[in-house]
């Protein structure tokens, strides 16, 4: 058995979704598997045309679309609210959709911009402010842009010191979950060589009908508001899962409906090989 399982670039969000999908296919499961999106902030209309596939599909389940998993990484509609407006995004999601998702499912981007004390108690700076990781990351790549200084590749530190990563596992409130839990367990930012912005993003598991096309859509607008407010352009996303699975029933899934879905997609995208180009934050 190989420890490893990587698969070939892909161009898009919805290439690379069909690809892993497809590998995991005979199996379901495999260990660190591993692959990158060329460019995740072009969406195309073969990408849409996965994703509405997808959607369609999921209505007669209990799975959520692809959009509603994206926007637990990176809630969209709010920022696209903040676009030309005195209000913070950040701001805004913490006022008026956190607390409305806070004891449901998916609040990645909340675990992005706010960070907790052992207590319970948001952890402030010296100022008193309230630490932001996400906005910490993006103002240390928009002096990198401006200065040229600095360095590119940074390791886990504090969230106050200089790193470009963030772990979205909290020790105090997650440390006792057998099942359950955050599945995304840290993103990393680095710049490359022609300073465009790459995301690495590990997955403790990673789970290919429920989640991951969500998941990639999420991580793009995420890549794509960092690189965009840093005044930087977008690199390559990677995925490691250090565990995926190709979860074929459960949820009100049928392993031969979720198996035809899948081909469905691929067919989607090997009878479409031109597509016109969407921006990742477009609605």
């Amino acid at each position: 058995m190989n420890n490893y399982l990587t698969l070939s670039d892909s161009r898009s969000i919805g290439e690379a979704w069909v690809a892993a999908t497809q590998s995991l296919k005979k199996k379901r499961h495999a260990y660190n598997l591993i692959y990158s999106i060329s460019a995740p902030a072009t969406l195309t209309s073969v990408d849409e045309a996965i994703i509405k596939e997808f959607d369609k599909f999921v209505a007669d389940t209990e799975l959520h679309t692809a959009n509603t998993v994206a926007n637990t990484i990176f809630p969209l509609d709010t920022y696209l609210a903040s676009l030309g407006s005195n209000v913070d995004f950040h701001e805004s999601y913490l006022d008026d959709v956190f607390p409305k998702v806070r004891k449901k499912w998916g609040t990645y981007f909340h675990r992005l911009i706010v960070r907790h004390n052992d207590d319970g108690s948001v952890m402030k700076d010296k100022l008193g402010q309230p630490i932001d990781p996400l906005k910490s990351v993006i103002e240390k790549l928009k002096r990198r842009a401006d200065t040229k200084r600095g360095t590119t590749t940074h390791y886990e530190l504090l969230v106050d010191d200089q790193a470009h990563e963030i772990t979205t596992y909290i020790p105090e409130q997650d440390r006792k979950y057998q099942l359950g839990g955050p599945c995304l367990s840290h993103i990393s930012f680095k710049l490359d060589g022609n300073k465009a912005i790459r995301l690495t993003a590990l997955y403790r598991s990673h789970w290919y009908t429920a989640r991951a096309l969500g998941n990639l859509l999420g991580l793009a607008r995420l890549q794509s508001y960092v690189a965009t407010t840093s005044g930087l352009p977008v690199g390559p996303l990677t995925i490691i899962a250090s565990e995926a699975f190709l979860d074929t029933s459960g949820g009100g899934l049928k392993a031969s409906d979720t198996l035809a879905m899948i081909d469905r997609c691929q067919a989607i995208l090997l009878g479409q090989p031109s597509a016109k180009k969407i921006g990742a934050l477009s609605a």
